[in-house]
């Protein structure tokens, strides 16, 4: 399956949006073919990921122009959408028609966006087809001179699994 994530922030950003993006990224790239449309200058590569970046240095309006044109492009070859919370992707994907049937997942990782969530979120919200607001939380840090904390890096893995059979099966239910 092709699966296409847009995501306003990705690493080396190191907001949670960013290291959620990330992770699902890397997560469904063992499984599926994974392209990431995010803002960014220098975004992290992973194995196995295609990431189009739309620089940040550019205007706002020219910004969001391309994002929408990248978005538009690499839509037309997905098998699902999954939408990361944020103004500068709900925008421009309010402003294009999606591929017909092309399943959006709307994912409210940024919980600070979310919680001011405005006129735009909410029509992104109408748009999608399901909206996930449990999200997976931070990997635990592994401290130095600290025992390795085990038993939260297991409870992290499995909520992450979690996650990825509640998404896919979400994605296939409007195959």
């Amino acid at each position: 399956m092709k699966i296409l994530i847009a995501t306003p922030l990705y690493p080396p950003e190191i907001a949670d949006a960013a290291l959620y993006a990330k992770e699902l990224a890397r997560r469904l790239s063992a499984r599926h073919e994974v392209t990431v449309i995010t803002y960014a200058h220098l975004p992290e590569p992973l194995p196995r990921v295609k990431n189009l970046t739309i620089d940040k240095r550019q205007s706002r309006l020219a910004r969001l122009r391309a994002f929408r044109n990248v978005f538009a492009t690499a839509a037309r070859d997905a098998d699902a959408i999954i939408m990361i919370n944020g103004v500068s992707v709900e925008l421009p994907l309010l402003l294009i028609a999606r591929p017909h049937k092309t399943p959006l997942v709307f994912c409210a990782a940024d919980r600070a966006a979310h919680a001011r969530s405005g006129i735009v979120e909410q029509l992104a919200r109408l748009n999608a087809d399901t909206i996930m607001t449990d999200i997976p939380p931070r990997k635990p840090e592994i401290l130095p001179l600290e025992p390795a904390p085990t038993e939260a890096l297991a409870a992290w893995g499995a909520a992450w699994e979690a996650h990825l059979a509640r998404l896919e099966s979400l994605i296939k239910k409007h195959d």
